[in-house]
């Protein structure tokens, strides 16, 4: 399943959510979550809501309180709102005020006492405003940050859950969530958010978005839903390359020494920039660390299946796991055992969110138990292998996007090709540059495309103190303004800001409109980003030359944190 839990407002939305108990029900027999998000207190939620036990989690008080029906606890996230204020307010107004375990609670129409009584005793409080109340809560308490907090009780992130709201205090919810919904009747503000809205309203639209979520895991809304994306690489017009970073499985294939561990640590990089949990399997131990990863078994010792799973629960935890101690004809046995508790652990989860197999031909050889098995059904997982020829063709058949790696990827394409048994794919003759690799969408069938590589931390750290302080030599970029008088040589950024604030506004305009910055970014500095970036203030002719000059050297200045 895609999405595992789902996140409803109370407020607005369920009216009364005891005529959703049929649809709860369902949901839960589907193996989802439901977690109920509100302003309101607990104490009260039983007159609309009389079967709490169909929520696995109520994130209560707009997120300050955590109650678990089946266990019939409770947790505060902040301490409560200062009794003086609760004096001071009822000093200024003679309307009912209720205190909650945090918030307290008053009509929305007082809100200028409230806020008075902010100020006269100098409190760090946030005003919020719900329906027809307001209520004041501790800085830092929103839906969103309650709803966080009960995902992480549940052993679940935001990436597995879908959030359904009406009113303006669900916007946090609606931001932490992968998938945001409003229901009909919800604010205009709260609908240009959403992913899209559905058709009924209040208690009807939450049940008409719990048919589509068991029905086919909302499948029939994808295409309006936006998902993170995996960035491959860029094409030669600047592009950016991506799957889906959700559903895919990739291939990485390239001999010794061609830099395939480097492309692949570079996606491992922006899946974790992502907040994704990602599973490194290393057969070899030799896998690069970041400093982030934890790194479990090494040559002495390898680890358990179960110390496996107990350290992936843990959402934050980052796991390499190191198969050094095994033998390579112990290691295909431990590989099978432990990536069916992977399964069971991503059926109830959704994580490890990726798997990274390091070395695919040891995990499942071609001519070993794994020829005709392995796992039925992948799932997000990155294989590396040097030869796909030597890894199980059930395995092969399961990957979706293929990225050919060195200065021979076609022929390693055709390699794959033959591995699978089908027609090798047509791929351009040259052969690929150091940070170049062909990408095969093999599932959609698609011919393979040159893809440049956008370079891991490592290797941007390292480019961009050659760009900033080295010397690019024959790279460098020359002023020379419509007719060639200048001859202005700019061998690293640092000097290039410095001449382009200099030059004359006739020069300046002559390279901007030329389109001359983009292409020496993109094709010597090898930074495809900015480069889009800079082409796009380039092709803004009406901007006067002072505005573009100092748009282009203030993104050169951002980006590489050159001095102002």
């Amino acid at each position: 399943m895609r999405y595992l839990a789902l996140a409803m407002s109370l407020d607005g939305t369920l009216a009364n959510a005891g005529r959703l108990d049929a649809a709860l029900e369902q949901l839960r027999r589907s193996g989802r979550r439901a977690l109920l998000v509100t302003a309101r207190r607990l104490g009260e939620l039983t007159a609309v809501c009389p079967r709490l036990e169909l929520f696995d989690c109520v994130i209560a008080e707009n997120g300050a309180v955590l109650h678990w029906p089946a266990r019939r606890e409770s947790l505060s996230l902040a301490g409560p709102v200062p009794e003086s204020f609760e004096l001071a307010l009822r000093r200024r107004i003679l309307s009912p005020i209720e205190r909650g375990q945090v918030a307290v609670y008053t009509h929305a129409s007082h809100a200028c006492a409230l806020v008075e009584a902010v100020r006269e005793l100098g409190l760090e409080l946030q005003i919020l405003f719900c329906g027809e109340s307001a209520l004041a809560v501790p800085p830092g308490v929103n839906k969103g940050a309650g709803l966080q907090e009960a995902l992480l009780s549940l052993g679940l992130s935001p990436h597995e859950v879908v959030s359904i709201g009406s009113e303006a205090n669900d916007h946090s919810l609606l931001d932490v969530s992968e998938c945001a919904v409003a229901v009909a009747d919800a604010l205009p503000a709260l609908k240009e958010r959403a992913a899209f809205v559905t058709r009924g309203a209040a208690e009807a639209g939450v049940a008409e978005l719990i048919e589509e979520l068991v029905r086919d895991d909302l499948q029939a809304a994808r295409t309006r839903i936006p998902h993170d994306s995996l960035l491959l690489g860029f094409e030669q017009a600047g592009d950016a390359v991506c799957i889906p970073a959700h559903g895919d499985n990739v291939l990485v294939t390239g001999p010794r020494g061609s830099g395939k561990s480097d492309y692949a640590f570079g996606l491992l990089e922006r899946l974790i920039q992502k907040k994704y949990q990602p599973c490194v399997i290393d057969p070899w131990g030799d896998f690069p660390l970041r400093e982030d990863l934890v790194k479990l078994g090494n040559r002495l010792r390898a680890p358990r299946v179960s110390e496996v799973i107990a350290a992936l629960t843990d959402s934050s935890v980052k796991l390499v796991v190191n198969l050094a101690g095994l033998t390579p004809s112990e290691q295909p046995g431990f590989c099978a055992e432990l990536f069916t508790a992977l399964a069971v652990m991503r059926r109830r989860t959704g994580r490890p969110h990726w798997i990274l197999v390091n070395g695919a031909q040891h995990v499942w050889p071609s001519g070993g138990r794994a020829a005709g098995g392995g796992p039925t059904a992948l799932g997000e997982t990155i294989l590396l292998a040097d030869n796909p020829g030597e890894v199980a063709r059930a395995i092969l058949r399961q990957v979706d996007v293929a990225v050919a790696v060195g200065p021979a990827s076609a022929r390693t394409l055709g390699h794959l090709a033959e591995a699978l048994d089908v027609p090798a794919p047509y791929a351009p003759l040259s052969a690929c540059q150091s940070d170049e690799v062909l990408a095969w969408f093999i599932t959609e069938g698609h011919w393979p495309l040159r893809l440049r590589v956008a370079p891991g931390r490592a290797e941007r750290l390292r480019r961009f103190q050659g760009h900033v302080e080295g010397d690019l030599g024959s790279g460098s970029f020359i002023f020379q303004g419509p007719e060639g008088r200048l001859d202005l040589r700019a061998n690293n950024l640092s000097t290039f800001c410095q001449l382009a604030e200099g030059v004359d506004e006739q020069a300046w305009l002559f390279h901007l409109w030329h389109g001359d910055f983009s292409r020496w970014i993109r094709h010597v500095l090898r930074d495809d980003e900015l480069a889009r970036e800079i082409s796009t203030i380039e092709r803004r002719y009406e901007l006067p030359a002072a505005d573009s000059r100092r748009q282009v050297l203030g993104a050169i200045t951002h980006r590489y944190a050159l001095p102002a």
